[in-house]
């Protein structure tokens, strides 16, 4: 009861707390970069991984000590972006509340679902395959990206998933698969997609270039990542004139404590500094 207590929770504000998000995708025959504004109230955000095991991927996540912001009086920690060791990656997006129907049935798995797939999915054919195995009710008010190495990509809407044909996708706070539930039009996905149309080329500096022009003052952090290089630069509050880039996959493989984005960002913390690329 308490886990669907909580589910309930989160569902009923996730749309309003994850306030304006975005994601793009951008692939070639030679690369694969993902990368993502992650828009909220609080600017406390921390980075931390999970060791990998001899039964699970190592992981390395970026998200918040949840404190109430949900109306639930316990405090625990929720993973709003993540990537393996075997390079694949989710992102979280707040969507128009619409209760999943397809797959109540389904064996009850938790609302970490998402943490799930990164320590047990390669590929984004299985993340989709767990999560469409999955009594999905706790994201009747969200939705997730995954993309992997090899440049697959989809949306996981709830009853609904949205797989990239073209090399390009982005993602946003609608459903892509029927927009007229709410959240469109959205002037981040059209102005992204705008800038895709004019140069698509696959590289770290342009999908940073788009996340910047969509940004705002509610962009509380931003990560581009190479999944075949297994690097990652991260950006704090809006400021995309500094940033740190993180050798993910080497600390996926070990693990690390949470540490604050802004200390990582700013150099105020050598935590990671093992793990910190000059390139």
């Amino acid at each position: 009861m308490r886990k669907i207590v909580l589910a309930s929770l989160l569902v009923a504000t996730s749309s309003v707390l994850v306030l304006a998000c975005t994601g793009v995708v951008v692939t070639d025959a030679s690369s694969v970069i993902v990368g993502g504004n992650e828009d909220w109230l609080r600017f406390d955000s921390y980075l931390w991984a999970e060791a990998a095991t001899d039964t699970s991927y190592g992981v390395v996540y970026l998200g918040y000590e949840i404190r109430g912001d949900w109306g639930h009086p316990n405090y625990f920690w929720y993973e709003f972006h993540g990537i393996n060791d075997q390079g694949l990656y989710f992102d979280s997006f707040g969507a128009p509340c619409v209760m999943p129907t397809s797959t109540l049935l389904n064996p009850n798995r938790g609302e970490h679902l998402m943490a799930e797939a990164m320590r047990t999915c390669a590929t984004v054919e299985e993340a989709v395959a767990l999560f469409e195995g999955s009594h999905l009710a706790f994201m009747q008010c969200q939705q997730f990206l995954f993309v992997d190495r090899h440049g697959s990509a989809a949306v996981v809407e709830g009853d609904d998933t949205v797989w990239m044909e073209e090399g390009t996708l982005v993602v946003t706070n609608f459903y892509l698969s029927n927009p007229f539930r709410g959240g469109s039009p959205c002037w981040r996905y059209d102005q992204a997609t705008r800038m895709l149309s004019q140069d698509a080329t696959s590289t770290p500096e342009r999908v940073a270039e788009i996340l910047e022009a969509v940004s705002h003052p509610a962009t509380r952090y931003s990560i581009v990542v190479d999944l075949q290089g297994g690097c990652g630069d991260l950006y704090y509050a809006h400021d995309f004139t500094q940033s740190v880039k993180i050798d993910l996959f080497a600390l996926a493989a070990v693990g690390c404590e949470r540490t604050p984005v802004q200390d990582l960002v700013s150099g105020e913390t050598a935590a990671l500094s093992a793990f910190v690329r000059s390139d």
